[in-house]
């Protein structure tokens, strides 16, 4: 394949990148079609870009390097991407750098998240779907639990509207609820509205938990599922009020 030179077919040719000269055989330049590896700095170059026959004197032939490329490459034989970033050397941990950046984004994706729920615990308590999560999480950080209030959890069981038996135009309202969240509430208003036959409202007043568990005064959160018994006493609005409306309103406690 290529014209056979004087000594002994050998020739020279240099590295392009640092310029380091070789002695290289016609034999070597048909095996490797060209392609050699500078044993200086590594570059991976066409011996024939550079290829000249050698000086017959033996000076001109001493002022060459005695040294041989570092590596003859085969006419198969490619680079890989990481040897041609990094070189031949490989770096024994370079298989696990792409599953280390995927471990590090779902990490960073588990911290943006449990930040979100933190930060907004107070508001997303009240939903069913996340009221798990946030009670795990305050497990691990201080959540200030006293502040979590869901009133659509609590629950009417039962209620009587009757004459009040000793005070004169008046009324007795008696009744229970429970509350049905994962955790416990401080004790909500309670709102009671009247309605008259067309379902007009005629008046409603928010009362405090003081003043409707009359025998339960001491009770600061309502445990969950345990049933409560309430009482109230009103005036009578007449004939005109026949229906009458209960519903919890959660007391959150200003930050």
């Amino acid at each position: 394949m290529f014209k056979s030179a004087q000594f002994g077919d050998i020739m020279e040719t240099s590295c392009q990148r640092c310029n380091a000269r070789y002695h290289i055989t016609d034999e070597q330049l048909n095996m490797a079609v060209g392609k050699v590896r500078c044993g200086e700095c590594g570059e991976v170059f066409n011996a024939l870009s550079s290829l000249k026959t050698c000086a017959d004197s033996t000076t001109e032939k001493n002022q060459y390097q005695s040294t041989s490329p570092q590596e003859v490459l085969s006419p198969s034989s490619e680079l890989s991407l990481h040897e041609a970033m990094y070189g031949e050397e490989k770096n024994s941990f370079a298989f696990f750098y792409p599953l280390l950046w995927l471990i590090g984004i779902l990490l960073l994706l588990v911290m943006t998240t449990t930040q979100a729920f933190y930060y907004q615990r107070y508001e997303l308590i009240g939903s069913a779907q996340y009221q798990q999560k946030i009670l795990t999480l305050c497990r691990f950080v201080p959540c200030a639990n006293s502040l979590f209030s869901s009133s659509h959890q609590i629950k009417l069981l039962d209620r009587n509207v009757f004459t009040h038996p000793v005070k004169l135009n008046a009324l007795m309202m008696t009744g229970s609820f429970v509350n049905e969240a994962p955790f416990p509430q401080k004790p909500p208003k309670l709102l009671v509205s009247l309605f008259d036959i067309q379902g007009n409202l005629i008046a409603n007043r928010q009362f405090v938990s003081e003043e409707y568990l009359h025998s339960n005064r001491q009770i600061s959160a309502l445990k969950s599922n345990e049933p409560i018994q309430f009482r109230l006493e009103v005036l009578d609005p007449g004939t005109e009020a026949l229906t009458y409306e209960f519903e919890f309103i959660s007391t959150k406690t200003p930050f």
